[in-house]
């Protein structure tokens, strides 16, 4: 008699291991967007960009970073996640990945999203007269602090706070960007755009 196959079980592992794995390195890839690509991008701009098109500030990069964090975070995760499930990055992953790859992209937002709202839960504001009026968590974690602590300046602002905002909010916002970016890349937007775009520009050479 003819034993049955474990195939579909072995199967089905792979598949879920390769959804879990997936899962973490789009986590891992949006974290690293905010945490290190953003800042990157920054050092850059003051170190390349504005000597070269002879620009001039008095606001330090580090300061500049904070009072842009919302659209320097964004907006380079937006392309990264677009790009990463565009083929670039998948391109080159594991076999064991492909599989899960794409369709785990667009949840690159969950965990930053508990960790926010884990964060904001166990919030509780200085009672302190010190600290004057309580702060609301919504307060604390979006309204961005403007200029960023120094050796010489550690009392600039809430060291505390501008770290949980660098390290807290800033993926958040680079969850949410990398998964609308893997979203619009899955279902092909710049593609179709770019197709609707053509015809039209064929018409027009025929006509002509």
């Amino acid at each position: 008699m003819a034993m049955s196959s474990p195939a579909p079980i072995a199967t089905e592992q792979k598949s879920w291991f390769g959804y879990l794995l997936a899962f973490i390195v789009h986590t891992y890839v949006s974290y690293a967007c905010a945490i290190h690509l953003s800042g990157w991008l920054v050092a850059r701009w003051f170190r390349w960009v504005i000597p070269f098109l002879h620009l001039y500030t008095i606001v330090p990069a580090t300061d500049w970073y904070l009072q842009h964090l919302e659209w320097i975070t964004i907006l380079p995760a937006l392309v990264v996640g677009y790009v990463s499930v565009g083929g670039a990055l998948q391109r080159s992953v594991l076999a064991v990945l492909r599989e899960g790859y794409r369709s785990t992209a667009t949840w690159a937002w969950t965990v930053p999203t508990l960790v926010l709202s884990y964060r904001m839960l166990e919030y509780h504001a200085p009672s302190s007269v010190l600290y004057g009026s309580s702060m609301t968590a919504v307060k604390y974690f979006f309204d961005i602090q403007r200029v960023m602590p120094t050796i010489q300046n550690p009392l600039a602002s809430d060291p505390i706070r501008v770290l949980a905002q660098m390290r807290v909010t800033a993926p958040f916002y680079a969850g949410i960007a990398y998964s609308l970016g893997a979203f619009l890349s899955a279902h092909g937007v710049l593609t179709g755009l770019f197709a609707h775009a053509k015809p039209e520009e064929s018409v027009t050479q025929q006509e002509i």
